[in-house]
């Protein structure tokens, strides 16, 4: 078997760039092919994934954040085994496999997910576009945005980064009419936020549905109300922690499809990547990706 890594430079300000040495050092003395191609920019991540097929018994690995895994799976060819070596800011998707409690350092987890084992995995599809973890949109999508600027001129962990954004964008809030269907019903709502997840974090360890599971073939929606300064911060720590289930201004659906509308386009992040809409249709592909985890990972 041949691996591929594919790193982005740049992500978790040049963090990804510490895999190499320990990357050849790996191999040196082992039989196995490896290769190391570095992204040059956005998209390329997905260009180069996109040159390997099944039959060139490969794993892929996406060394970056959330947006060089996006970026990977949607390039990648059905059946390709594909690992995520998480060394950007958010590195959101990866919670969800449950690594052991002392697999902290990014070097073990590089071993290990080479030395690991495959499993099967569902992948989310919003407008024809793949996604590991996450599409959301409102308020959380405006964070996700200056999130991005706020991690690139201060090197604070990923979670203070995003509770940062949210405090600066909280004067921005404005409710949003929401049209939801699932199972041929539609719902309207005034929600400040929309999260369809397929992992169960997002925002460097929030969790919007702390019940969601990559193998569970079905999406977990979480709406929140629109409501006032007083009460989103009440909530938020439960936010962060998962604690927000019982919460009337939070809603929750499962489905392996839905549609989203809203009158007018705005912000949605998906995978952490922007786009600026006003429909959007999900599909679920139940264990859709082979994904490369390690050994000791509490996902079967």
């Amino acid at each position: 078997m041949k691996h591929i890594f594919i790193i982005n430079p740049v992500s978790g300000h040049g963090r990804s760039n510490k895999l190499v040495p320990w990357i050849q050092e790996y191999f040196i003395h082992r039989e196995d092919e490896y290769q190391i191609l570095m992204t040059q920019g956005k998209g390329h991540a997905q260009e180069l994934a996109s040159k390997f097929s099944i039959e060139d018994d490969v794993t892929v690995y996406a060394c970056g954040g959330d947006g060089t895994a996006y970026e990977v799976l949607n390039g990648i060819q059905k059946g390709v085994p594909m690992a995520v070596i998480p060394s950007g800011t958010g590195n959101d998707f990866t919670r969800s496999f449950r690594y052991p409690k002392h697999l902290t350092e990014l070097k073990d987890i590089l071993i290990q997910t080479i030395e690991g084992r495959n499993v099967q995995i569902d992948i989310g599809e919003c407008n024809g576009l793949l996604f590991h973890n996450c599409t959301s949109m409102g308020l959380d999508s405006k964070v996700t945005v200056k999130a991005e600027k706020v991690g690139k001129k201060l090197p604070l962990p990923s979670k203070l980064v995003y509770i940062v954004s949210l405090f600066m964008t909280l004067k921005e809030r404005a409710p949003i009419e929401l049209h939801l269907t699932l199972d041929g019903k539609t719902t309207v709502h005034q929600m400040i936020l929309c999260a369809v997840m397929n992992g169960k974090y997002y925002g460097g360890g929030f969790q919007p549905t702390p019940d969601a599971s990559v193998q569970d073939g079905l999406f977990d929606v979480c709406l929140v109300d629109y409501c006032n300064l007083f009460t989103i911060l009440r909530l938020l720590p439960k936010y962060m922690m998962g604690k927000h289930t019982h919460e009337k201004q939070a809603h929750f659906y499962k489905a392996d499809k839905l549609e989203v509308r809203v009158l007018e386009a705005i912000p949605a992040q998906i995978d952490g990547e922007i786009y600026n809409l006003k429909d959007y249709n999900f599909i679920m592909h139940p264990k859709w990706l082979t994904t490369r985890v390690p050994q000791n990972c509490d996902i079967q």
